[in-house]
């Protein structure tokens, strides 16, 4: 992935206030309605986190692939393939975190979206799905909404970056830590970066003022991107 071109993408995009203060608009239920990528599929993303998968995934090179963990009904999948090329497609869960989240409903929002037959499923722990039997392409953007207690965020990225491409973008989704989200995403991320022979950057921190703020990034995100030493 060309991540210098995607940030020109980003700041064009959500510049100015779109970035960092809340987008009321966002709240009416006929303009989020309208906006949403995939309405009829339930999903804790707001619009702003859902237009941000969207435009990555278009920067994705020929023969990189999207891998997401934590896809839950699909909405976050959905939407960052959605209206954009065809680009293989890695996707894990195991259905453990809520009780009305079932493969069955992932399975048929693909289908209502056509995209069933662009996403390869791994059905089973995240930490088994960092295999490359498993990997069969290198990772050119990568999202993480799986557990985000310390030693889960830390393992998602250091288990990740041996099947990223040379240059990839990393989302780490619940990167706000306060009273109401107990998510350790942005410590165990950093530290995980630092402690890497790659070189990784921060690249923005996408704010939320509360977890599931539909107005800003409903719990924040990290955005990172990487690049392989030589």
């Amino acid at each position: 992935m060309n991540v210098t071109s995607f940030q020109d993408a980003f700041n064009e995009k959500f510049r100015g206030r779109l970035l960092n203060l809340p987008t009321y608009e966002y709240w009416d239920p006929i303009v989020s309605h309208k906006l949403d990528l995939c309405p009829d599929v339930d999903g804790k993303l707001s619009l702003k986190k859902q237009q941000l998968l969207n435009l990555a995934f278009g920067f994705l090179d020929a023969g990189e692939a999207y891998f997401e963990v934590g896809t839950y009904q699909g909405k976050s999948l959905i939407s960052a393939m959605i209206e954009n090329a065809p680009r293989p497609v890695f996707a894990c869960d195991n259905f453990s975190q809520f009780d009305d989240n079932t493969l069955e409903t992932l399975q048929k929002n693909l289908s209502k979206y056509g995209l069933s037959d662009r996403v390869t499923f791994f059905n089973c722990d995240f930490l088994e799905a960092y295999t490359a039997s498993k990997l069969t392409l290198p990772i050119g953007l990568y999202f993480y909404d799986g557990a985000h207690d310390y030693t889960s965020q830390y393992e998602a990225i250091k288990r990740v970056e041996p099947f990223l491409s040379d240059e990839a973008l990393v989302l780490v989704d619940d990167w706000r830590h306060d009273f109401d989200s107990d998510s350790l995403a942005k410590d165990a991320t950093l530290q995980a970066a630092a402690e890497s022979t790659g070189n990784w950057t921060l690249l923005y921190e996408l704010p939320a003022r509360f977890n599931g703020d539909r107005a800003m990034w409903w719990n924040g995100v990290g955005v990172l991107s990487f690049r392989r030493a030589v």
